[in-house]
Order: C-alpha cells, then sequence, then structure tokens
C-alpha cells in the first residue's frame, strides 16, 4: 500500500525555521504515512484511538506523550473523540544544537530510545501525563504556537525557547514515571547522557559498564540494541557531530578541532570523519559555509535513519 509523505515544505510555515504546530480536535482516521526529515511530538489530550505502525497498533488515551521520529510509518484508527496536538520539529536543526539537553537521561529516552524500543514494550514505555503536567504542557504549547503565528520580531528565539520548556518538562516526567520499563531505558539514557558529558576525555568500556550497573556482555547487548551501535563507534560519532559544529562556526585548525573534540590524533579523526560523514574535515567545512546544512546524527549509522 502507499503511504503518503509528508514533507518539511507541507507542514512548516517558514522551511528555514522547522518547528511547528498542529492541533487535531478530533482527530480524524488517518492512514498510514512517514515524515520527511522531521520529527513529531505527539500530545493526547482527551479521548482514544489505535496508533498503527503498519506491524502494530496501539491503544493511546488522553494524557500519552510520545515522540515519531524521521521515516516511521505511523497512522490513527478506531477514533473515539480522539484529540490531540503535534509538535512538529528538525530534530538536528533544533535538539542537537542545544547541547544541555542532551546530557538529561531522559532526554535521549524519549526522542531515540522509546520510538526505538516501542515494538518490544508493546508501547508501554510510553510517557503518560497526569492532569497536573498535562495542563502545563498543553499551556506551554498554546503559547508556542501564537508564537509561531504572530511572528513577532524575534519569535525565532521565543519559539524555541518555549520548545525547550517543553522538551525539559517532559523529561522531568519521564524521570519520575513508575513504569517499569521506563525505568529499564532510563538507566541506559544515563549512560548515553554520561557520554555527552565527558566525550572530550577517554572513556573505558570498563568505565561505562560499572556506570550501568551492568555485566559487560549485558551492556554491550543492550547499548547495540538501543543505538545499533558499539560503545566505541557510538563516541566516535558523538565526538564527530560535536566536530562538525565547530567546522561550521570556529576558526580553529582541524587539528586543533580534532584535540578539542576528544581526538588523541589528527590523522586518526581525519580517517573516521570521512568513514562517517563521507568527506574530509576540509571539504566538510567548506561546503558547510557554501551550503549550511544540518550535522549528522548520532543514534543511527548514516545509512539507517532514526
Amino acid at each position: 500500500m502507499l503511504k503518503h509523505v509528508w514533507t518539511a515544505r507541507e507542514v512548516f510555515a517558514r522551511p528555514n525555521f522547522p518547528l511547528g504546530v498542529r492541533y487535531a480536535y478530533p482527530q480524524p482516521p488517518e492512514p498510514l504515512h512517514t515524515h520527511d526529515r522531521f520529527s513529531e511530538l505527539v500530545i493526547v489530550y482527551d479521548g482514544a484511538g489505535k496508533h498503527i505502525t503498519g506491524e502494530e497498533i496501539y491503544p493511546v488515551q488522553s494524557g500519552d506523550c510520545f515522540v515519531i521520529t524521521g521515516n516511521r510509518n505511523h497512522g490513527y484508527t478506531d477514533i473515539n473523540n480522539l484529540h490531540l496536538v503535534n509538535v512538529l520539529f528538525d530534530h538536528g536543526h533544533i535538539l542537537e544544537r542545544i547541547p544541555h539537553i542532551q546530557k538529561l537521561p531522559a532526554y535521549h529516552v524519549l526522542f531515540c530510545l522509546e520510538p526505538r524500543y516501542r515494538n518490544r514494550h508493546q508501547f508501554e514505555s510510553r510517557l503518560h501525563l497526569g492532569p497536573e503536567a498535562l495542563g502545563h504542557v498543553l499551556n506551554l504549547v498554546g503559547t508556542l504556537k501564537q508564537e509561531l503565528d504572530l511572528h513577532h520580531p524575534g519569535y525565532e528565539f521565543m519559539a524555541t525557547s518555549l520548545f525547550m520548556q517543553i522538551v525539559g518538562h517532559l523529561c522531568r516526567c519521564y524521570t519520575h514515571s513508575s513504569d517499569t520499563k521506563a525505568h529499564s531505558l532510563m538507566r541506559m539514557g544515563k549512560v548515553l547522557g554520561y557520554m555527552q558529558s565527558h566525550y572530550r576525555r577517554p572513556i573505558s568500556l570498563e568505565e561505562l559498564v560499572a556506570y550501568a550497573g551492568m555485566s559487560k556482555r549485558s551492556f554491550m547487548r543492550v547499548f547495540h540494541e538501543a543505538t545499533g551501535l558499539s560503545p566505541i563507534d557510538y563516541l566516535i560519532r558523538l565526538r564527530i557531530a560535536k566536530a562538525c559544529a565547530l567546522l561550521g562556526h570556529s576558526k580553529q585548525s582541524i587539528t586543533e578541532i580534532a584535540y578539542e573534540v576528544g581526538f588523541e590524533d589528527s590523522n586518526y579523526f581525519t580517517r573516521q570523519f570521512k568513514r562517517v560523514v563521507g568527506e574530509s574535515p576540509g571539504r566538510y567545512r567548506q561546503h558547510r559555509h557554501e551550503h549550511p546544512i544540518t550535522p549528522p546524527p548520532i543514534h543511527m549509522p548514516l545509512t539507517t535513519p532514526l
């Protein structure tokens, strides 16, 4: 069956600022569709229905909050007065540029791990908000939509700030979730947050295993399931993502940037950069200056969308 692809041109009023809000009151039955290079934060605030992915069907109800990443198939069926709001965003353009949010374990869980584990957990690891938390986040979303609609001077800054408040609030809610499957994801989220905080210095596998409180064999298996990568390859890609940002706006030399992001050998940095990004750091810097682009994602191999 052919699936509709939502493009950035369709969903963002201003493609150079990929952040948007769409209310569905009520949400009609919707066939499978995918997103082209943007993600969707779904907040259900009334009614119930079923969320479909092509392989699985999950019940959703008021208070449920979850993220649809990249080109994952999804839609809705069996609607019963379902009301929801979608916050649409380009992950690389918005979230990947906020280093502090990436240190929060719940950020990695909400935006990377829970979507990846959804089938295995039968959607039971999704975030569910109580009435007070739901009301607070809906107020923030309403103010965000107002900023985007009015387009007053400085709206980009205000809208980004509001989106960060929404993300931060949801991360805190997930941290205090009582669901056991959420706790298992938080353990790996803590490891990813730890790597974000300490990527500049050498990080050993033994250090990560001890921090996770797991056996080495279990840690390696769970880490690969969560990210699609080994711990060392994840660390390399994390450092390269940081290097991409520096190459885009810093005047530091390539050797200085290599040391800045944790590589002890600039030649090794160049080889790994070319393996991950597909071109040398010098060519990447030149292309960034000529045509600004989003740095590559960390969590998954570049050939496998999240």
